[in-house]
């Protein structure tokens, strides 16, 4: 039989904890970015479910580069810009999250992270502070 590796255990540990913390883990591809040459593949998307909905749908992702117009220099709104409050609402968590994340986003009931999974539990708790923040 074939037996998953040790990566393998570890990120379904890490996701079984998410989903024990009301998470839910999904395999997506991101939004594709206007300078990616070709669609980004799939990865992990930690997603919340917001008791209330939010008014304004959107997504932003880490930009390659960093640039004034991008927000906090390095992140990057795909499709319509949400108003300015709530810009810097979103822009008060982007300190906050952990390594490995490359994008947010907004779907009414439903925030999303794509995040690369880089870390532990803790970086799950910090995943989950900053989706409660957003939901906020």
């Amino acid at each position: 039989m074939i037996q998953p590796n040790r990566g393998q255990r570890r990120r379904e540990q890490l996701r079984g904890y998410a989903q024990r913390k009301g998470l839910s883990v999904r395999i997506l591809p991101p939004p594709q970015l206007p300078t990616d040459a070709q669609a980004p593949g799939a990865m992990p998307v930690y997603s919340l479910v917001s008791d209330t909905p939010q008014a304004t749908r959107w997504t932003l992702m880490r930009a390659r580069y960093a640039h004034e117009s991008h927000l906090a220099s390095w992140w990057l709104f795909v499709g319509q810009k949400p108003p300015e409050p709530l810009q810097r609402h979103i822009e008060g968590v982007l300190e906050m999250l952990p390594k490995g994340v490359i994008g947010l986003r907004a779907t009414g009931r439903q925030l999303d992270i794509f995040w690369g999974e880089t870390g532990g539990e803790q970086e799950v708790d910090q995943l989950l502070k900053c989706l409660h923040y957003l939901a906020g």
